[in-house]
């Protein structure tokens, strides 16, 4: 006779679920599973394949949203910008007429980006920037790893 234990059952489950779809898309499945009722493997895959999910950790949802701010400074709030310059709020509004095409120039005023990026974090939070769907940044910790979840779409 063979005796099938629980833990047995769910190891091979949890085996062959991760030969199938990626650690990220497992996380955010359970993630979803709150507004769905269910855990979708295959819906959660789909929407980190098509980036309408971006499912990061820590360091690289640092890194996303510096690149978002790098590509975005010429639509931020000319008094924010001013504080981070040494050029005045009506002057920089008249550079941002330009919209995406002044993006350099007034990347290039400010005195220093990396705090620039830490005081846009800091107002607004990560999800302003790489959520646009609905700004929000959630979270989950799957196998010990803490990812943090953007609707994009």
């Amino acid at each position: 006779m063979m005796t099938i234990t629980d833990e047995q059952i769910k190891r091979d489950w949890y085996d062959n679920l991760t030969k199938l779809y990626d650690e990220r898309a497992i996380a955010f499945a359970h993630y979803d599973a709150g507004s769905l009722g269910f855990a979708d493997y295959a819906e959660a895959q789909d929407n980190i394949n098509s980036e309408d999910c971006l499912i990061l950790t820590d360091e690289e949802a640092d890194e996303a949203v510096r690149e978002e701010i790098e590509e975005l400074v010429w639509a931020f709030n000319a008094s924010f910008l001013q504080a981070h310059t040494s050029v005045d709020a009506d002057t920089i509004a008249k550079i941002q007429e330009l919209y995406e095409e002044s993006n350099e120039l007034l990347k290039a005023m400010i005195k220093d980006f990396d705090h620039f990026v830490e005081d846009a974090v800091q107002c607004d939070g990560r999800g302003h920037f790489l959520a646009p769907y609905d700004h929000e940044e959630n979270e989950i910790t799957f196998n010990g790893i803490t990812y943090y979840i953007y609707r994009r779409n």
